[in-house]
């Protein structure tokens, strides 16, 4: 072994990239971690190349001309894409500093790479779909407070239905929107109940059930 091979504490090091620093832009390890903190720290593995060079070959009809291309941050597909708007080329400052995803002039401009494109789309497409989860969660105990609110006018005068209609109402602010929603059934279900006191729980459940629609298709369209 020549004296001068540098040392690695295994065949697999800095050869895969850190599903922490990917995820979350950081690891923990830091300097530590037996894993690449993006493309510039891959390095050669025992089966082959690793490229790790900032440079790239072009063919043209005049031979082939090294042209720089900008190290890519794996975690933003559009990284250095777009030039930023905060950057100042007089003073050569931007208030982001060195943590800006935006080109700070032409020379920085990438391409969109493809691989990273498809994962930021895909990304994207899950936190829109949690989103619209969570506010359809959100409207949902609205709703359901609403009528077991209103359904206490069905019930004038009847304390104990009105006293279950209030915990049904705790149990909805409480994010028990299975709980509320099982005291409104268990209500309107009762065989003691009256077809006119039915008729008004169904108008107050249209009624909130268009309260609902309106809201979400308000989401949706922005």
């Amino acid at each position: 072994m020549q004296a001068n091979q540098v040392q690695f504490p295994n065949q697999k090091y800095k050869t895969q990239l850190c599903r922490h620093f990917i995820t979350n832009g950081n690891c923990a390890l830091g300097a530590r971690c037996q894993f690449a903190h993006g493309r510039q720290e891959l390095r050669a593995n025992a089966n082959g190349f690793q490229p790790n060079s900032e440079f790239i070959m072009h063919q043209n009809p005049q031979g082939a001309l090294p042209l720089k291309v900008q190290p890519i941050n794996p975690m933003i597909a559009n990284y250095k894409t777009q030039l930023c708007k905060h950057f100042n080329p007089q003073t050569g400052l931007c208030k982001n500093g060195v943590t800006c995803t935006f080109a700070h002039g032409e020379q920085e401009l990438n391409q969109m790479n493809p691989y990273f494109q498809n994962q930021y789309m895909l990304m994207q497409q899950q936190i829109k779909q949690q989103n619209q989860a969570q506010v359809q969660a959100e409207l949902t105990q609205q709703i359901l407070i609403m009528i077991l609110s209103n359904m206490e006018h069905i019930f004038p005068g009847q304390l104990d239905i009105i006293n279950v209609l209030k915990q049904g109402q705790e149990k909805a602010k409480q994010g028990d929107n299975q709980g509320a929603s099982e005291i409104i059934k268990l209500i309107i279900h009762d065989e003691q109940r009256t077809k006119e006191e039915k008729q008004q729980y169904q108008q107050i459940y249209n009624n909130a059930q268009r309260h609902y629609d309106s809201k979400l298709k308000e989401y949706l369209n922005q």
